[in-house]
């Protein structure tokens, strides 16, 4: 229908939908964009407004740390404001567009991991994969990704794919760091339909229960300006981040009957350096004739690839998940990379007078395992524009998620010396890994997906345990963080939970 100001709107305005979707970023404007024309009125309440503006993305500030055992901490005090865009279509506004499923093994319980497994299956999840990748304007993803090598640049295989499989990333043209005008067009299209509403400027600073019963009955809407407003649905789906869904719930009160709320975050362990700093992480790759374009060129609608391990690699070296990522990258003079070239030659090549090895750049990740020390809290002490309570992030990551970087790392060298095709370089002492960890901007488990409700924050459809009308669509369900860029599986299960609304709400398209 429109696309309309809050701040705008007279003081005290009901605003009226049958689902209302608090936060207008891909998970919102995806399920929006699968309820447009539907027989059901749908309401949007975004707190930023087409283009960015600073008073409005302060809203995130919070503060943080990240810690590791045996390693200084780092600050993370710039992250929860810097990792996001409060804007319509969110982080989208800045997002490069990588997207991937998560493996099979991912959803499996893995019993030499703690609390691993989904509530659902790879094979259960994979149709919305699909209607994911057709919203996103990519190939679709086979099963066993494997069928996407590009004529002339084939994928390179190590041991029959039985411990390292290569698996290719898409990029979509959707995200505003690709194509402007696409994201444009993503973004706006729902309030196009006659039965959708977007409400910009407009902040949920409450979202309120009935005092009996197990229904929400309204939220509480702020603008900046000073007007407020209420906004009353027969369904709602909180779509406002990893970090500000946790934020809302706690500041509600809501959702944390299990003390779970809050616990598990996760992103994922990242360690990669190359170019001018040092130490260098690099694989020397010895057939040195061999294109490796398939792996470093990662340019707009090109195929990029990583080396994953498998699930009888995560069983073999007893890891978790675990990706190496080749990249394009000029190297410094540096003794341990050349080192590495030489050794990967005289092994592999049989001599010191073959070409010595390509020097290939690489980043290394691992699964970050679920941690109910690692948390998000409220400050109750500083509050933000609204006062609302900001956030506290403690991303904590245990010995046994350093044991998995190192497990992986390890395992890849293995298995490409066992077949003479390389060799890794990564001459980082343990205890300074954290200082070149990244990072990642995926804030994943907060909200953690379960069956049982002592375990997590909401069931196999989303929904808050304890709740019939309030559900979750974000990265922050997912129960263990696995390996890939979320993006995709966020837009999957947000077309699942759309699904199942509609059958609960009688929704005829």
């Amino acid at each position: 229908m429109a696309i309309i100001d809050a701040r705008d709107l007279p003081e005290a305005t009901e605003i009226e939908a049958d689902l209302v979707i608090i936060g207008g970023g891909m998970a919102g404007i995806a399920i929006a964009t699968e309820w447009a024309g539907a027989n059901k009125s749908v309401a949007i309440l975004e707190s930023g407004g087409l283009e960015f503006d600073q008073t409005i993305q302060d809203l995130y500030r919070g503060s943080g740390v990240m810690r590791a055992p045996d390693n200084p901490e780092a600050s993370l005090d710039d992250y929860t404001w810097q990792s996001r865009m409060r804007i319509l279509g969110g982080s989208a506004a800045i997002w490069g567009g990588k997207c991937v499923p998560l493996d099979e093994a991912d959803f499996t319980r893995r019993d030499w991991l703690s609390r691993t497994g989904w509530p659902m299956t790879r094979a259960q999840l994979q149709p919305y994969y699909d209607r994911a990748c057709r919203l996103l304007e990519i190939p679709l993803f086979d099963r066993d990704f494997d069928s996407s090598s590009e004529e002339g640049r084939p994928a390179l295989t190590v041991n029959g794919a039985r411990d390292f499989f290569s698996a290719p990333r898409y990029f979509s043209p959707v995200g505003g760091g690709a194509d402007r005008d696409k994201f444009d067009r993503f973004r706006t299209a729902p309030s196009e339909a006659a039965n959708v509403n977007v409400y910009l400027h407009a902040n949920v600073t409450e979202i309120r229960k009935r005092r009996r019963g197990r229904r929400i009955s309204d939220l509480a809407v702020a603008c900046l300006n000073g007007k407020r407003h209420t906004a009353r649905g027969r369904a709602y789906v909180l779509a406002t981040g990893g970090i500000e869904n946790v934020r809302l719930l706690l500041a509600s009160d809501l959702g944390n009957d299990s003390d779970q709320l809050g616990r598990n975050f996760m992103g994922h362990v990242t360690y990669g350096q190359f170019e001018d700093e040092k130490p260098i992480s690099m694989f020397a790759l010895s057939d040195a004739q061999r294109a490796m374009t398939l792996y470093t060129d990662n340019g707009r609608d090109k195929v990029h690839c990583v080396l994953a391990a498998t699930l009888e690699a995560q069983r073999r070296f007893n890891m978790g998940n675990f990706t190496a990522t080749m990249v394009n990258a000029t190297f410094p003079p540096n003794a341990n990379v050349e080192a590495a070239r030489m050794l990967a030659s005289m092994l592999d090549q049989n001599g010191l007078r073959a070409e010595p090895a390509q020097r290939v750049a690489i980043y290394f990740m691992a699964e970050h395992m679920p941690n109910p020390e690692s948390r998000i809290t409220l400050d109750i002490a500083n509050v933000d524009a609204l006062g609302i309570p900001k956030v506290r992030l403690d991303w904590v990551y245990t010995r046994r998620d350093l044991d998995n970087l190192e497990a992986g790392v390890n395992a890849l060298a293995q298995v490409l010396g066992e077949t003479n095709t390389g060799r890794v370089c990564w001459p980082v002492p343990r205890n300074e890994w954290l200082a070149g960890f990244s990072p990642s901007r995926h804030h994943m488990g907060a909200t953690r997906m379960s069956i049982d409700a002592d375990e997590g924050v909401v069931n196999e459809h989303c929904r808050v345990h304890g709740l019939d009308n309030l559900y979750v669509a974000s990265v922050s369900v997912f129960p263990t963080s696995g390996i890939a860029n979320p993006t995709l599986t966020l837009i999957a299960l947000a077309m699942r939970m759309s699904d199942h609304l509609k059958r609960d709400l009688g929704v005829r398209s």
